[in-house]
């Protein structure tokens, strides 16, 4: 007979397996992290995570969701203590999400875990998680001193580049790869101020 869990007991349970989830992707990746050793980590039979999530991409998914919120959260906290993003904002929030956020799930997958949840995951979830257009022009609305006309698509295209480097910095050199992103980071908002 499966165990009930009251809410508290399901939330903490739920929010174990995010955290340990997101351990094992960094150390193993997506393709090698078993459910077999996140459920044995987390303390709960195997079946039981189906309870909280119908496949390890769902896992993914919400990982990458909580982390949009974190960082709309800090966005929304700059905008409300100075009114407006400046220039030194988005390249601190940039380079931290690419560089040293260790929530940002993304930093942590492969293009080959990124084409596993391109397969597995509905396009409706897939398209929410890649969706940064849509995110971004609502940011940059409250940008201060940006261009009159700026080329939102190469600003996207900039930072799918930085997520193609950092999924792909294995073959890179890796004392580069910093300062290669900071570049990055520099060109993409040249072109919005």
């Amino acid at each position: 007979m499966p165990k009930i869990y009251s809410n508290e007991k399901r939330q903490e349970i739920k929010n174990k397996l995010l955290q340990v989830g997101l351990a094992l992707i960094k150390q193993h990746g997506l393709k090698k992290m078993s459910i077999q050793e996140l459920t044995k980590k987390v303390g709960i039979a195997q079946g039981t995570f189906y309870n909280f999530f119908t496949s390890k991409e769902m896992l993914v998914y919400e990982l990458a969701d909580i982390y949009q919120k974190k960082l709309n959260l800090k966005l929304e906290a700059i905008i409300a203590s100075k009114g407006y993003l400046e220039r030194n904002d988005l390249r601190q929030l940039y380079a931290n999400m690419f560089l040293k956020d260790e929530d940002n799930v993304y930093r942590f997958l492969t293009s080959a875990d990124l084409q596993i949840l391109s397969t597995r995951l509905s396009c409706d979830y897939f398209d929410k998680i890649t969706d940064v257009k849509k995110e971004m022009e609502r940011h940059l609305l409250n940008v201060h001193e940006i261009k009159a006309y700026y080329d939102l698509d190469a600003v996207i295209n900039w930072i799918q580049i930085m997520n193609l480097t950092i999924q792909n910095q294995d073959i890179l050199v890796k004392t580069r790869v910093e300062k290669i992103i900071l570049r990055m980071i520099e060109n993409m908002l040249d072109e919005l101020f």
